[in-house]
């Protein structure tokens, strides 16, 4: 698909929402601390530090807080305050003439890919028994767009052109992010620890590696948090570069300026090496939407004196966002959020329809799977990290060795020309095969599929068939295993061409 542009009526919908008070979260932490070393709860403004620590060693030790009693362990700046004209215990209102918003022509101004493949931001719109979705949802779709408009205006300042990588859909033929509907128990939405919302929120299947999950939260209890690394390498294996990681913002603070800076602080916004740090995850040099008066030690400066720039990120570009950072910077240097990979840099690509993953659309199912395996991995759109991936969900058949097969069952025959296979070898009794194949259903039988390219056994990286083109409603990987040893996948993608 051609780039698609945002409208007129986008912007001016996000303006609505309140683009405008985006970065200048005017409060404090609140006088003294408590008994646990932190600041005393506010509960008015959302400064709730129930289920935070300290901690002098660890991945959290550099100055951050650590939420208790989630694994794996996640490391946060803490609580913000609400914005000016916002407020923690008075929900926003949905976007006005959601209908008629909703069926505008409106979209994210670049899209990539399948839409869901790779590292990608996920919206989650969450709430306990009483939901809003409907009511909302173009509300939320709004405010995410209006996030990304703030990351790319922030990038044309560099010279460069940087966009949210969002998981998509394609709604009245617009790109528009999806809004996934989370329903948790009242008792996690509402309590005042971030914790029991994560494990939930985790337990509905919101723990993937390769995302950030943006979540507007039906509830009082914060205006804004998010997770933050603080890890300062410049290095594609920097901690801001992975999942699952998570910004919250209640309703209260319904904001694309909101989101934007508790999604920045999870692409890894703004370290406390940086020049003009604040030393809680913030800068002192407004006007930026990462900049605010974060404690009573921090003096704010006024050195981007256009209050317009409160809407964008890193005022002079010199802490955390930078396209082109020039030569012996602190960015040239140190981690730079507009190198995070969870971001599309310059225009994208936006691959014509029959190039997106048909797997993700299919049923799967196998001959065998282990009990603590999962066949639903195989085409979950999760990009394994390598072979012996120990963290994502993988399909396994110990112990059954032999000839074993997993497929993918399409309501309606699908074209297919294009296959891509990653082996599963945890060199514990799986182990890659000693030849494998791919098979089509006739309609009466299974059959190879005609002139494939061939079957490398390769691992660590998906093996790429192409192959006659075929309509088919299942296509099949059978595995012939090696001796004794059992055989898996991670990942099956399907292809048009």
């Amino acid at each position: 698909m051609p780039r698609k542009r945002t409208t007129r009526l986008v912007v001016a919908a996000v303006a609505a929402l309140g683009l405008a008070v985006t970065g200048a979260f005017m409060g404090t932490a609140s006088a003294g601390e408590s008994s646990a070393g932190l600041p005393k709860n506010d509960a008015a403004k959302g400064l709730v530090y129930d289920g935070l620590q300290r901690r002098a060693a660890g991945p959290c030790g550099a100055g951050l807080l650590e939420v208790k009693g989630t694994s794996p362990i996640m490391c946060t700046h803490g609580p913000d305050a609400a914005p000016a004209g916002l407020s923690v215990k008075t929900p926003v209102p949905a976007l006005a003439g959601t209908a008629k918003a909703a069926a505008a022509v409106q979209s994210l101004a670049v899209c990539e890919g399948d839409g869901t493949s790779g590292r990608r931001v996920e919206v989650l719109y969450i709430h306990g028994s009483t939901s809003r979705y409907t009511q909302y949802l173009e509300t939320f779709r709004t405010l995410a767009e209006g996030v990304d408009t703030i990351f790319n205006e922030s990038a044309k300042e560099t010279g460069g052109e940087r966009h949210v990588r969002y998981v998509t859909e394609t709604v009245n033929g617009a790109c528009r992010p999806v809004v996934r509907d989370v329903k948790i128990a009242d008792s996690a939405l509402n309590a005042n620890d971030w914790a029991p919302l994560l494990n939930a929120v985790k337990a509905a299947g919101y723990n993937r590696t390769d995302r950030k999950y943006l979540q507007f939260v039906d509830a009082n209890v914060y205006c804004g948090i998010g997770g933050l690394a603080g890890d300062t390498r410049k290095s594609d294996a920097n901690r801001s570069n992975t999942g699952p990681e998570y910004a919250r913002a209640d309703n209260g603070c319904w904001s694309a300026g909101v989101a934007a800076h508790e999604l920045g602080h999870t692409l890894g916004a703004v370290n406390n090496n940086a020049p003009n740090a604040s030393g809680y995850g913030h800068c002192t040099d407004e006007w930026d939407v990462m900049c605010y008066k974060d404690g009573d030690n921090v003096v704010i400066r006024t050195v981007c004196t256009n209050r317009s720039h409160d809407d964008r990120l890193d005022c002079n570009h010199d802490d955390y966002y930078h396209t082109n950072p020039p030569a012996g910077s602190y960015l040239a240097q140190y981690y730079n959020v507009a190198d995070n990979l969870f971001l599309i840099k310059g225009g994208g690509s936006n691959p014509p329809p029959q190039d997106s993953n048909l797997a993700r659309s299919a049923t799967a199912s196998a001959s065998y799977t282990s009990a603590w395996e999962s066949v639903a991995a195989i085409n979950d759109g999760i990009d394994p990290p390598s072979s012996n991936d120990t963290v994502n969900p993988r399909w396994g058949t110990w112990p059954n060795s032999g000839q074993q097969w997993a497929e993918l069952t399409w309501s309606t025959n699908q074209t297919l020309k294009r296959a891509q296979v990653y082996l599963f070898d945890d060199n514990q009794g799986i182990d890659v095969p000693s030849s494998w194949k791919l098979q089509y259903w006739t309609g009466s039988a299974y059959a190879d599929v005609p002139g494939a390219s061939g079957y490398p056994v390769t691992a660590n990286a998906y093996i790429t068939v192409t192959f006659t083109q075929v309509s088919t409603a299942r296509l099949r990987v059978v595995l012939q295993s090696n001796g004794t040893s059992s055989v898996g996948l991670l990942e099956v993608k399907a292809f048009a061409s």
